[in-house]
């Protein structure tokens, strides 16, 4: 399928991404860097050792202070995007959440590699699967959608797991998309915890069904769990709707006030909705903690 028109493509492209933190980065790129390199503005100077590069040394502070300095410059360095997709069977029903999710990871990724960032993808259920190589480049727009367009629903949703994989390999801190419908019985607080102990920036997007909000009402129903394939037979009468919106509308307060209490993106996204309204809110604007 074709993630992205080339409309949007072209919209994208005029905007950055923002974040609200800064990672060392491992070559030259578009966005500042806190440690320091060899871009042209100048930073500050530290004393002359044995071995450092002599073309850097300061003459003229060297005539003011008979001491050899070196010239310090502010280095501007790439991001690393990890788009972690929830790849479980409950993002396969209804087809459009993993859609949703597809064009998402695409539209993110196509703005960072624009932005000379690096990206990859790491698609999870009930473990991290095969994350793709990290690309970097507006060339590599094309493989990064094709990884994406392969991504297939299946299996249980372990996001812990998933994490715990991401983080014993060892990636270098940057930006973790968490695209998923968080439809985890485990829970997300742990993982997402993790991520901000190994000094990553989570950014949540939250992917929703209408249905899955607000059920039509009326009549009896067997309900297939699409992770474990059990089922439950029920009837949507008005008693049982309002218990059951109780617990969802519970579910997303409760994700928005974790996301606000870590200082966090949320963001929600509805498969009835124009999805790129949400992605270019988070684009466009610095993020507000706990936004949906």
């Amino acid at each position: 399928m074709s993630l992205l028109d080339p409309g949007f493509l072209r919209r994208l492209a005029r905007l950055r991404l923002v974040a609200r933190r800064r990672f060392a980065g491992a070559s030259a790129g578009a966005r500042r860097s806190t440690r320091r390199g060899s871009s042209a503005e100048f930073a500050d100077h530290r004393p002359y050792y044995p071995g450092d590069d002599v073309r850097r040394i300061d003459w003229n502070a060297y005539a003011r202070l008979e001491e050899l300095v070196l010239r310090l410059f502010v280095a501007e360095e790439d991001l690393s995007l990890y788009l972690l997709v929830d790849t479980s069977a409950s993002l396969g029903e209804p087809r459009e959440k993993l859609d949703v999710a597809k064009h998402v990871a695409a539209g993110l990724g196509y703005v960072a590699l624009t932005g000379s960032d690096r990206v990859s993808v790491w698609p999870f259920a009930d473990r991290l699967r095969a994350p793709s190589a990290p690309v970097r480049g507006k060339k590599r727009v094309g493989t990064l959608l094709r990884t994406l367009d392969a991504l297939a629903p299946s299996g249980e949703t372990d996001l812990a797991r998933a994490v715990d994989e991401l983080c014993a390999r060892r990636p270098r801190p940057g930006l973790v998309a968490v695209i998923s419908d968080f439809l985890d019985p485990a829970g997300y607080q742990r993982p997402i915890d993790r991520l901000l102990a190994e000094r990553h920036e989570p950014v949540l997007l939250h992917v929703v069904h209408p249905e899955e909000l607000d059920p039509t009402p009326g009549g009896d129903f067997v309900l297939v769990d699409a992770e474990r394939g059990t089922s439950l037979e029920v009837s949507l009468d008005e008693r049982s709707l309002r218990a059951y919106r109780a617990r969802v509308r519970a579910f997303l307060d409760e994700l928005t006030a974790f996301a606000k209490r870590r200082g966090l993106y949320y963001g929600r996204v509805s498969t009835a909705e124009d999805f790129e309204t949400t992605l270019l809110r988070y684009l466009g604007a610095a993020p507000r903690a706990g936004q949906a």
